[in-house]
């Protein structure tokens, strides 16, 4: 039980930590919008050819860095494999248009995208393999099979993972269930990682 209550002390210190950054970052972000605007402005009256690509160049890093931003917020708070990558897209996006030299760094950052569009498309809609990596399930999989198929322990109480989810929060008298929310029971920490229209859609498995 202490160690319960320990595990969820720290859970909620880390989230109020993670949502304070975000705060200070999204009003990072906001602070550097008139700077975005007034490249614009700039660029507009700005006559030599040369100082105009100098501007946009500039005008591009400005928004890039902002971007970043903005999607390393949204890592933060939905924790998806999704929003990880598109992070790390922006990134070398940043670089490839602002700081790259040569055909080399081209060629890397390329590759590099190349990679991650990969990843996207074959190994994120693989439900299977994504499972296997980091015990994430999705909510609509039968407590069944991931009993047989993944070794698990769940209790049978319902049919879906989903549906054992609300049924806990119901017995743990969790009134919201939101991303990042974590509910104790048995021997596993069930942590939903996404939820969509108030549904949740997909939940990791972690021993306690």
């Amino acid at each position: 039980m202490k160690h319960t209550k320990a595990n969820e002390l720290i859970d909620k210190s880390a989230t109020t930590i993670e949502i304070v950054i975000c705060l200070i970052v999204i009003l990072g972000v906001c602070s550097g919008i008139p700077k975005l605007i007034g490249y614009i402005v700039e660029i507009l009256r700005v006559e030599h050819l040369q100082n105009s690509y100098l501007l946009m160049n500039e005008f591009l890093k400005h928004a890039l860095l902002l971007i970043v931003g903005i999607e390393l917020i949204a890592m933060i708070i939905t924790r998806s494999h999704e929003s990880i990558l598109t992070l790390i897209l922006f990134v070398i996006a940043r670089k490839m248009l602002v700081y790259s030299q040569g055909l080399t760094d081209i060629l890397i950052g390329t590759v590099s995208v190349a990679i991650i569009f990969a990843v996207m498309k074959f190994i994120l809609s693989d439900k299977t393999l994504i499972a296997k990596l980091d015990n994430t399930f999705d909510a609509s999989m039968s407590i069944e099979k991931l009993n047989k198929e993944y070794k698990l322990n769940l209790p049978t109480m319902t049919h879906t993972l989903g549906g054992l989810i609300y049924e806990l929060a119901d017995k743990e008298k969790i009134k919201e269930i939101h991303e990042n929310t974590a509910i104790v029971y048995g021997p596993y920490v069930y942590r939903i990682l996404s939820v969509d229209d108030g549904v949740i859609t997909r939940i990791r498995i972690e021993e306690n």
